[in-house]
């Protein structure tokens, strides 16, 4: 699923995105909330209704990949990438705020082992400037 491309015209492969997307080490803010953020996730059809059963990420290309890799199973091939929007101020909670952030980067470590990419660096050497 992940070789390597071979000519420029070809589409990158999931280590390409993966690496593109590990730049951003925290999720995108939304323009129009007040400490508002997007959480993107990954959703199935479950009983006639869609249900949130990966993630979250920090990046749509993250979700986006693991949405193409759950679609390879026959289980999911309905699988989604979704976007939610969170925002802290709404109700704030230090706990919950530090615990989304830690999922996030789980999700990111399990989607390292299952595309083959190397563990992205911790520190925001990498990271966008905001």
């Amino acid at each position: 699923m992940t070789e390597p491309s071979n000519s420029s015209t070809s589409q990158p492969t999931h280590r390409e995105r993966f690496a593109e997307a590990c730049k951003s080490t925290d999720f995108e803010e939304h323009p129009t909330m007040v400490a508002g953020y997007k959480v993107w996730n990954v959703s199935d059809i479950v009983k006639g209704g869609r249900k949130d059963f990966d993630g979250p990420y920090f990046t749509e290309e993250e979700a986006k990949i693991a949405e193409e890799l759950w679609q390879a199973t026959p289980e999911r091939k309905c699988a989604r990438a979704e976007v939610t929007f969170h925002c802290a101020a709404w109700n704030p909670n230090p706990l919950y705020e530090k615990a989304i952030r830690e999922d996030a980067m789980a999700a990111r470590m399990i989607l390292v082992e299952l595309i083959g990419a190397d563990v992205p660096k911790s520190s925001a050497a990498g990271a966008e400037e905001k």
